[in-house]
């Protein structure tokens, strides 16, 4: 056999644990270390002497001393800007991060390829990679772990290649029907990871005419998830403890302690219906239990806010009822979710799909499917270069000002819901003789706003400016008639074109964008 020249594998970046697999043949391949068992906790550590990430940097928050140097969770971190780990003469952004604890698991990956599987690299191989990402994402956030990936140097020189970002739930999907070769189904995906949560309409075809599968809808909420269940148990805890000890000062090591306590709380209350629990802090001792029934009252709050947006979400499908209700994500495992959706959804079949591994393992699946497609120009059938028909999770539009308001609003350009890639124009006009620049600010919005709508400035999201800069070679009339055209690549991520029409000709200039 010759030596293996690419390694197609799907990424699951998660917010408490990661996951990378690849599909050989017919048959999914996990390439976690057996070490790590589960899978590889997302967590960093490095104090200027040492570094080290996952299971061995868990250890590393046990330690009074060492804790301050780890970080976890950096996946809810994306909109921190600036330096966020100082270890010596090295520091570290959320993006340096991201670029760590995925460099790791990606070599990680490739040694179990070789050891696990015998496969022959050949010296200059290179590493493809579908990185999956929530769908409440922003643009900007997408592109930071696009970005960062693809910073990732291999130790042959290779740089990773992410062939694309795709929704978590569409790839628990893509799974679900890859493992089970299902056709004309529609399910509900209902994806609660460590610290997301996301659902996702998808229909599967066996209509050789149309695209394999077919994502109806999404919803999501970057902020809820496992994380929290744990975040409202180490409250508790903490009153407890402050109950018998009001004097005693926490510092955040011991908050951690807490968290780290309420976590094992809630892994046990999803086997037993009594957990009994003890805590010692600095020779203080702490003991009491809790019912799973108790626990599943005080983070109740929790669990409605997921149940909201699969009700948002099959609200919008007008009646329509989908074959099966998937669970997944780790935190999907959880007692409460499957007792609240069958309560919440009566009517339905809830079946739950390797919670840990799905996301990982189907956008294995999908980077198979691109390793496959022929490159652009190649003479090959439509149907056989798309497999997946995604949509936006955000609308996007431009801000101007529209003098006839007397105010600034932001013309939809690209709709939430449309399916991708999706491009769209409109115009505006220079207003200044030899206007040598154009600004434009890209606005990212919740809304399911029609095309061209004109929405307040106050309801969208500044993600970017888009500069256009002109050439000081002509003259450019007033009133100079600029399209803008905004585009949402099948990633979700942004891209534009400027052309101002001169005296009847057409003149491209350098546009730059800077993300927010």
């Amino acid at each position: 056999m010759e030596p293996k020249k690419t390694l197609s594998i799907g990424i699951d970046f998660g917010t408490t644990f990661s996951f990378c697999s690849y599909l050989e043949g017919d048959e999914i391949r996990s390439l976690i270390p057996v070490t790590e068992t589960y899978a590889i906790p997302s967590v960093f550590f490095d104090d200027g002497k040492q570094k080290a990430f996952g299971r061995i940097a868990m250890r590393k928050l046990e330690n009074s001393r060492t804790a301050a140097s780890v970080v976890t969770s950096v996946k809810r971190r994306l909109n921190e800007k600036g330096v966020i780990l100082k270890a010596g003469d090295r520091s570290y952004t959320v993006k340096d991060v991201i670029a760590e604890i995925i460099r790791h698991l990606v070599l990680d990956a490739v040694k179990v390829a070789k050891e696990n599987y015998q496969i022959d690299f050949a010296e200059d191989f290179r590493i493809e990679a579908v990185v999956t990402v929530p769908v409440g994402f922003s643009e900007p956030q997408k592109n930071l772990i696009q970005e960062a990936v693809s910073s990732i140097e291999m130790p042959n020189g290779t740089h990773i290649t992410v062939r694309t970002m795709f929704p978590e739930p569409v790839a628990a999907a893509v799974e679900y029907f890859g493992a089970r070769n299902k056709k004309n189904e529609d399910i509900l995906v209902f994806d609660l990871g460590g610290g997301t949560f996301d659902a996702a309409w998808v229909r599967s075809n066996d209509d050789e005419t149309k695209v394999p599968y077919e994502v109806l809808d999404q919803e999501g909420d970057p902020a809820l998830g496992g994380d929290d269940w744990d975040e409202a148990v180490a409250k508790w805890l903490i009153e407890q403890y402050r109950n018998e000890f009001p004097d005693e000062e926490l510092t955040p090591q011991n908050e951690a302690y807490f968290r780290r306590e309420a976590r094992s709380i809630k892994e046990e209350l999803s086997e037993t219906d009594i957990c009994y629990w003890s805590l010692e802090l600095r020779g203080n001792v702490v003991e009491g239990e809790l019912t799973r029934a108790q626990f599943e009252e005080m983070t109740r709050p929790l669990i409605d806010r997921a149940i909201r947006k699969m009700r948002a979400l099959t609200d919008r499908q007008k009646g329509k009822k989908p074959d099966h209700i998937i669970l997944t994500g780790g935190s999907s495992i959880m007692p409460q979710v499957l007792a609240t959706i069958a309560e919440q959804f009566p009517d339905v079949d809830v079946r739950s799909i390797n919670p840990a591994h799905a996301i990982a393992n189907g956008a294995a699946r999908y980077a198979d499917w691109l390793r496959q497609t022929p490159a652009e120009g190649q003479n090959a059938a439509p149907e056989k270069k798309q497999h997946i028909k995604l949509i936006s999770s955000h609308a996007y539009g431009i801000r101007y000002f529209y003098d006839a308001l007397g105010e600034f609003r932001i013309c939809i350009l690209i709709p939430r819901g449309v399916q991708l890639p999706y491009s769209a124009e409109t115009f505006s006009y220079t207003r200044r003789l030899n206007q040598l620049e154009s600004v434009f600010t890209v606005f990212e919005l919740d809304t399911y706003a029609d095309k061209d709508e004109l929405v307040p400035e106050k309801e969208g999201r500044e993600i970017m400016s888009i500069a256009l800069t002109r050439s000081n070679e002509r003259e450019i009339p007033v009133h100079t008639e600029t399209i803008e055209t905004l585009t949402l690549s099948e990633a979700e991520l942004l891209s534009m074109r400027a052309v101002d029409h001169i005296n009847g000709v057409s003149v491209e200039d350098t546009v730059s964008i800077k993300r927010k």
